[in-house]
């Protein structure tokens, strides 16, 4: 039986490689006997690495050619481990967090307003007492309170397809926040920000749904800004160092 631990060790080590462009869309990787000794696993524990990582999108084998990198557009960016290997380092970080901003701005002021007209009494009261719970402390509660308010939102929508994309939406934001959370900077750091929030299960509860469509753009704006800031430190560090 192979040792899960080394399996997923392997597809961690060979995912981070992938998205960060060690190897390219279309090329072909390595053999597995390079693979093996790169990684320091067997031959067994590679092929089920790679299977993973097929799963993931990232990997296409073929017997005629072997294994390569798929191409860009079949990756699972989804995924929460495709997430997290995005998130590599500040640069990465900030511009998943302008595509999420992006994505987020196209879905969620509409899906409120729709909230506001569809909602039942019973999901007004969830999302009020939702963000009525959420603290202004940034903390991995705080996240999954979050997370669970905006999934009220799409929840309440009544429209199947929007509800549909709660669990690819669950794990990009929790994906983003918990790395947000490790930022230190102020402005940057994962804010909960429950008068935002409230603001807006208050327009819910209200049935006011252009009043819902504008706070739910404000929410999302606030994270293309925060992409903005993250790009200007890195350009500030980046110059820097060149001076130094």
């Amino acid at each position: 039986m192979l040792a899960k631990g080394v399996i997923a060790r392997t597809v961690q080590e060979m995912g981070r490689s992938i998205v960060s462009g060690e190897w390219q869309p279309g090329s072909v990787l390595p053999t597995e006997i390079e693979l093996a000794a790169k990684y320091g696993v067997g031959r067994n524990a590679l092929r089920e690495a790679v299977k993973v990582l097929a799963g993931k999108g990232l990997i296409k084998t073929a017997r005629r050619y072997g294994s390569r990198v798929a191409d860009r557009n079949l990756w699972s960016d989804f995924d929460a481990d495709v997430i997290r290997w995005r998130l590599r380092d500040r640069a990465s970080h900030a511009q998943f967090r302008r595509e999420v901003a992006q994505l987020r701005e196209l879905i969620e002021p509409g899906a409120a307003a729709m909230a506001a007209r569809n909602a039942s009494d019973e999901e007004r009261r969830e999302i009020v007492s939702l963000a009525q719970s959420m603290t202004i402390q940034p903390t991995l509660p705080a996240i999954e309170l979050d997370i669970a308010f905006h999934m009220a939102v799409l929840g309440s929508t009544h429209n199947s397809l929007l509800q549909a994309l709660r669990s690819p939406m669950e794990v990009m934001l929790r994906s983003l926040f918990n790395a947000d959370l490790e930022l230190s900077e102020v402005g940057l750091s994962y804010d909960p920000n429950p008068a935002i929030h409230l603001a807006l299960a208050s327009a819910i509860a209200g049935q006011r749904p252009e009043e819902a469509r504008h706070i739910a753009t404000a929410i999302v704006i606030r994270g293309a800004e925060g992409a903005d800031r993250l790009e200007q430190l890195i350009d500030a560090s980046q110059e820097t160092n060149h001076e130094d």
